[in-house]
């Protein structure tokens, strides 16, 4: 099927694409998905929608994510998206020195449009789930093979700790999401639009572990079909005690997922639940 969509994607308009998920693929998923159920009571009890302004929002987030993920097929049959790049200074001097830092992206717009688009110079290494169809994780590994970047599976075996280390003695890059738990037990929690949600707690241990510098880069949408990146370093006092550093840095990545979300209400990407007082 990845094959297939891909050939066809060289010759048809990506539009037409579009098009058939609106209405054949996103009203199934609506009903029989459980992500669209929490999609909606997102807007409904976090956002404060009305019923029928949820009910709308839930469907054209299905169709901008769905979107999104016929993008990154087209950028393997060779498309190329514009990408908008904001505030990328700070990034830049980051990327051309020699040590290495954490870079935390969450599932709202779609950041791997960057790992086809955007170049560095360091090498860069992104956590990806190790469940994933090979013939996905090969075309990715193809694409971003070009870019820079090497791939560390994760969820599947244990010896991704050991490439991220390694990875960080280089002076490397590490590219990881904290808005998905990979164990429920190890979290940190923190608030967005003021209600308590659960973060993977591995990702700011590492960087404060290490006493490295974090930033948070995402690309989100547009209604043009183009993209625009987001380069948001987060500052914590590395003076104080562990734990008290990784809750700074928690609020400052909720606190920017929030300010993206205020400006793109209809793209968090992220169907599992997260929420503390969904327990």
């Amino acid at each position: 099927m990845h094959k297939t969509l891909i050939k066809l994607l060289k010759v048809v308009d990506i539009r037409v694409f579009y098009v058939f998920m609106y209405i054949f693929v996103i009203p199934f998923t609506l009903v029989f998905s459980k992500g669209s159920r929490l999609t909606y009571q997102y807007f409904r009890r976090r956002k404060g929608y009305g019923l029928l302004k949820s009910l709308w929002s839930t469907y054209r987030n299905h169709c901008i994510f769905g979107e999104t993920v016929i993008d990154k097929f087209a950028m393997y049959a060779g498309h190329k998206f514009k990408v908008a790049f904001k505030d990328e200074d700070r990034y830049r001097a980051m990327t051309e020195g020699p040590d290495a830092f954490l870079q935390l992206s969450a599932h709202i717009g779609c950041s791997e449009i960057l790992g086809y688009s955007y170049h560095v110079s360091k090498p860069c290494n992104v956590l990806v789930f190790g469940g994933e169809k090979q013939s996905l994780m090969g075309y990715r590994s193809s694409s971003f093979s070009e870019m820079n970047v090497n791939m560390i599976p994760v969820g599947v075996e244990n010896t991704h700790s050991e490439e991220i280390v390694e990875a960080f003695d280089r002076g490397e890059i590490v590219i990881a999401f904290a808005d998905r738990l990979m164990n429920p037990k190890k979290v940190i929690t923190s608030t967005i639009h003021g209600f308590g949600v659960r973060l993977a707690k591995g990702p700011f241990s590492m960087a404060v572990t290490r006493g490295i510098d974090v930033v948070v880069v995402n690309a989100m949408k547009e209604k043009d079909g183009s993209y625009s990146a987001f380069f948001t370093p987060l500052t914590y006092d590395k003076t104080l005690p562990a734990s008290q550093q990784r809750q700074q840095l928690a609020d400052a990545y909720t606190a920017e997922i929030e300010r993206l979300l205020e400006m793109y209400p209809l793209q968090w990407f992220n169907y599992f639940d997260l929420w503390t007082d969904n327990d």
